[in-house]
């Protein structure tokens, strides 16, 4: 029986990041030194606040 969190295909994943996109966040990441996930948080925050759907301030970084 296959795994389920495994994804089997391309089609089974959520999205596809294509190869130059993926290496620019890993990039970005290993800069800041944050994990992939936190990365994409932080762009995509950063781009909601700049179209206005976000008012706050970035979390504080610990």
């Amino acid at each position: 029986m296959p795994d389920p969190t495994t994804p089997d295909s391309p089609r089974d994943e959520a999205f596809h990041i294509p190869d130059d996109i993926a290496a620019a966040l890993s990039a970005y990441a290993a800069v800041e030194q944050l994990t992939p996930g936190a990365a994409i948080c932080a762009i995509l925050g950063e781009y909601l606040r700049a179209k206005g759907y976000l008012r706050s301030g970035p979390p504080a970084q610990s």
